[in-house]
C-alpha cells in the first residue's frame, strides 16, 4: 500500500507551496542573473577552457550566494 495523504494533509501541503513558490521563483531569477554575469566574464577569459565556462559560472554564483 502506498503513502496516501488525507484531504486535509493535501490542502496543508498545497497552502505551504503557495507560500514559498514566490520566494523560490525570485531566488531562481536572481541566481540566473548571477550565473549569467559569471558566464560572460569566464567566456572572455582566454585562460579558461570553453568546456569549463558553464560549470565555473554556476559554482562561482552558488558559492557567492553561500551554497558551498
Amino acid at each position: 500500500m502506498g503513502n496516501k495523504f488525507s484531504d486535509i494533509e493535501m490542502q496543508m501541503m498545497f497552502d505551504e507551496m503557495k507560500k514559498i513558490m514566490p520566494l523560490q521563483m525570485q531566488m531562481v531569477s536572481e541566481t540566473s542573473k548571477l550565473i549569467s554575469l559569471y558566464y560572460v566574464e569566464y567566456k572572455k577569459n582566454p585562460n579558461i577552457e570553453p568546456v569549463d565556462v558553464v560549470p565555473l559560472a554556476v559554482k562561482s554564483a552558488l558559492s557567492q550566494m553561500g551554497f558551498n
